[in-house]
């Protein structure tokens, strides 16, 4: 639900402070000569800084839940143990799971506060089969009738032949699938995405779940019978436990604040 100020916002507990003037990111809050807020401008998206950070609470917010937080390597520790599980146990997700998983959703930053994001919870093996499996694979058949597709696909040439038989390589049998998308519209929407399906990963794996990004899925959401999405995550609970820790993925960084 979209913080609105002006239903919120009580004239006679503001003690012009500022601060809400000071953290507001479009400068929408307009105040009168001794400092007291009075109105909001058109330009306000709806963050809630002005309400999150007054001293006086002048926006009727509950109180913040100042509730144990992660250390720094606790945090970091997380960060390292999440792995993409592709070997599911088959156990069943429950419907409670489900929610708190995609709790962190609300909560995700946007583009300008654009909110809107939309998950799609495609729970239980009939059900993905027939949505996005059973599409893919007949998909596949047709486009390798002659095997051209087979002889294009170079290395990738094994996985097409187990398409092409129905085994499941493309949820991995996963219980559950998540498709994150954002309105049409939305500069950002994509990344909006992105970024929540990223906060739902590192949850699940707090949570004893695991999960793959499945960048096929995605692909072939304009063509399957779900709607077209920017990120997928297959979600259930991993056959296998990890025992070894893995190296840290190359990256690079670039310092330019200073001239060399």
């Amino acid at each position: 639900m979209l913080f609105r100020p002006t239903e919120r916002y009580v004239f006679e507990k503001c003690t012009a402070c500022g601060i809400c003037s000071d953290v507001c990111p479009e400068d929408s809050i307009e105040t009168d000569e001794f400092g007291k807020v009075v109105s909001f401008a058109s330009t306000c998206i709806g963050c809630g800084h002005c309400g999150c950070y007054c001293p006086s609470n002048c926006f009727n917010l509950p109180a913040e839940q100042h509730g144990e937080m992660p250390r720094e390597k606790q945090l970091q520790n997380l960060f390292e143990s999440r792995r993409s599980t592709r070997s599911f146990s088959g156990k069943i997700i429950d419907e409670t799971v489900i929610s708190s998983l995609l709790e962190p959703v609300g909560f995700s930053p946007t583009g300008q506060n654009a909110q809107g994001v939309t998950v799609d919870v495609i729970l239980g093996r009939e059900r993905i089969q027939e949505l996005i499996v059973q599409p893919l694979v007949k998909l596949v058949r047709f486009l390798d009738c002659c095997r051209i597709l087979s002889l294009v696909a170079g290395s990738s040439r094994g996985a097409v032949g187990k398409v092409r038989r129905g085994e499941d390589i493309i949820t991995c049998k996963a219980p559950c699938v998540l498709l994150f998308r954002a309105p049409a519209g939305n500069i950002t929407g994509k990344t909006d995405s992105i970024i929540a399906a990223t906060m739902v990963s590192v949850k699940a794996e707090a949570m004893g779940l695991g999960s793959f990004w499945n960048g096929v899925v995605q692909i072939a959401s304009m063509i399957l019978p779900v709607k077209k999405c920017h990120a997928v995550l297959c979600v259930g609970y991993p056959s296998l436990k990890k025992y070894q820790h893995v190296p840290a993925r190359e990256w690079t960084r670039r310092d330019i604040s200073q001239n060399k």
